[in-house]
């Protein structure tokens, strides 16, 4: 690009409100060229030569059209990321009602052809791998966008989705796959976890304070609509053959099309990222390839934590000492900790040298206290959401598809809901609020958002921990599915407007540079919530008493709400006005 030559500052003044965006920047008492091949729609420029949003000038002429490019296709592929990542809470209902069809389908030798509530138990490990998975790989996406370049990250992540899901897609064709190749396809899947971490970084760099709100909320809130589509667009391709055989010849169902619904949803956002948008120009490396290398070395290292943990889950599975509901609980927590940590040290020393400049850089973020007081509080909203996220379709087939006949036998509810037909429900009504509890914030003050937030979630939690515990007793527990909707929604409906509100807390509380970061870290610890929220109803589940999950998560949300008091409500606190 040729020198940047001063031009006539009354330049800066042209209206803006009609016409092509003006690519002039306010820099001091001049108006200087900035990024002339970064407008419109058109093959872009890869990294940005000037950005400073806070610049109002600049923001008008030219960063507000730059900036809403990158959010509107950062959009769809974060959807992407979490339908993949999510995909597997609908799978597993699948697999579960073609296997209680038919038993010799899915039957899972390599775990010893489960039956029963074991089966319904171990189903819940395929959600909770890839929330694993995903929760691991957010730590290095907490960082990655400054190390490799938001755009960089981003379309080699939407590419990198598509494997798993052309993997499922071939592998649920054969009703004799292993569980152990289901659990490796949604280990990967975990990509799509680690994506939003990222990406959200990402965004925040290109929109000024006073939008942080907005733009937080409606990256985030739309691209959770990716649950809301592997819940409701998903089943439907898995309930239609278009043509081929039905992996039973007892019931009619193709769930692997649900893998190639995803894939074909990846390739083409991957491409209009590769495309249309931007990196910084402070983030990544002087080279597209090293930039590349940066991403692969820090994706892959994720990727092999995240295995280690899955292997010690598989090999202690039949452990004396995690054979009880207490056992089976620690062991989940001690895995997310082993996953963690060993992400944490392989990127303190094992990271290229440039990229481990820039993480240990960004490691101040650990000596900020309000870091471990909003990452306490994330986990409450985020890992609330995409824990139910992950919970809800199976929590519907558990409590409401089985009854007992005279003699005491289980057998399938004939009255039973039809899970796909309200799975997607919460996860919409969860993603929608998302942006409007950024807005609200953004007006309001974020703490006394998720304050408000927070006591309306404790009371739908303890109330539905009540209502599920009297389901159970019910010959006819379909009774209750009414309320069982109504008081899950109002879960997702606060989960989701607290995670609007969290964010645009973090993005005032800190500086640009480190509010990135926080946002990613934060949002990565978070995320454990889709492996522990699934593997804990998993565990009260098959000890027969699932509302012990819900009192569990009503005490945290009372612990949450006496910290974001103390800290950002009352009078006299640190951080008034956040």
């Amino acid at each position: 690009m040729a020198e940047k030559e001063p031009i006539d500052e009354t330049a800066a003044d042209i209206p803006m409100d009609s016409g092509e965006p003006k690519s002039m920047v306010a820099s001091g008492d001049e108006v200087m060229q900035s990024n002339p091949n970064s407008l419109g729609y058109g093959i872009q420029q890869i990294k940005l030569e000037y950005w400073d949003p806070e610049n109002e000038k600049y923001w008008e002429a030219e960063g507000k059209y730059i900036a809403k490019r990158n959010l509107i296709t950062s959009i769809p592929n974060l959807l992407c990321a979490f339908g993949v990542w999510l995909v597997w809470s609908v799978i597993t209902s699948k697999i579960q009602l073609a296997h209680d069809a038919d038993p010799s389908v899915y039957h899972f030798p390599d775990w010893g052809s489960p039956e029963g509530k074991e089966y319904r138990s171990v189903l819940y490990l395929l959600p909770a791998v890839a929330g694993i998975s995903g929760g691991t790989l957010r730590i290095p996406n907490s960082f990655m966008t400054q190390c490799a370049g938001g755009r960089n990250v981003i379309f080699n992540t939407t590419f990198l989705l598509a494997l798993p899901m052309m993997l499922a897609g071939i592998a649920l064709k054969n009703p004799d796959v292993g569980f152990n190749f289901l659990l490796t396809c949604s280990l990967l899947s975990g990509v799509g976890g680690g994506a939003f971490a990222s990406s959200m970084s990402n965004i925040n760099f290109f929109f000024p304070r006073k939008l942080q709100g907005y733009a937080l909320g409606m990256n985030g809130g739309l691209g959770n609509l990716g649950v809301s589509v592997s819940q409701l667009v998903a089943p439907l391709f898995m309930g239609a053959g278009f043509g081929a055989a039905s992996v039973s010849s007892e019931t009619d169902t193709w769930p692997y099309n649900a893998g190639w619904l995803w894939f074909s949803l990846c390739v083409p956002s991957g491409i209009f990222a590769f495309f249309w948008m931007n990196n910084q120009p402070t983030h990544g490396e002087k080279t597209t390839l090293q930039n590349l290398i940066n991403f692969w070395w820090m994706e892959i290292v994720g990727l092999f934590a995240s295995f280690l943990a899955v292997i010690t889950l598989i090999y202690t599975r039949d452990d004396p000492v995690f054979q009880s509901s207490g056992g089976k609980i620690g062991r989940n927590f001690l895995l997310v900790l082993i996953a963690a940590i060993i992400e944490h040290v392989f990127m303190w020393f094992l990271t290229p040298a440039s990229p481990k400049e820039r993480v240990r850089t960004q490691a101040i973020i650990f000596r900020e206290k309000h870091n471990w007081v909003m990452t306490f509080l994330y986990i409450m909203c985020f890992g609330s959401f995409i824990g139910y996220s992950g919970s809800f379709p199976k929590l519907i087939q558990d409590l409401f598809g089985y009854i007992e006949d005279e003699d005491g036998n289980e057998i399938t509810n004939p009255n039973a809901p039809n899970v796909f037909h309200f799975a997607w429900m919460g996860a919409a009504v969860g993603s929608l609020i998302r942006p409007i509890g950024g807005v609200l914030s953004d007006k309001y003050g974020g703490a006394k958002v998720t304050m408000i937030a927070i006591i309306v979630c404790t009371a739908a939690a303890m109330g539905q921990a009540v209502l599920v515990q009297q389901t159970r007793q019910l010959d006819k527990p379909e009774k209750n599915f009414g309320l069982f909707l109504f008081l899950f929604l109002v879960l997702f409906l606060c989960t989701g407007t607290m995670n609007g509100s969290t964010f645009r807390t973090i993005g005032v509380l800190f500086e640009p540079e480190v509010s990135g970061p926080v946002l990613g870290w934060s949002s990565a610890i978070a995320s454990y919530g889709a492996f522990v929220i699934p593997a804990m109803f998993g565990v009260s589940m098959a000890a027969g008493k699932p509302e012990t999950t819900f009192w569990a998560l009503s005490g945290y949300y009372v612990a949450c709400g006496i910290v974001n008091f103390w800290y950002y409500v009352r009078p006299g606190c640190e951080k008034p006005g956040v």
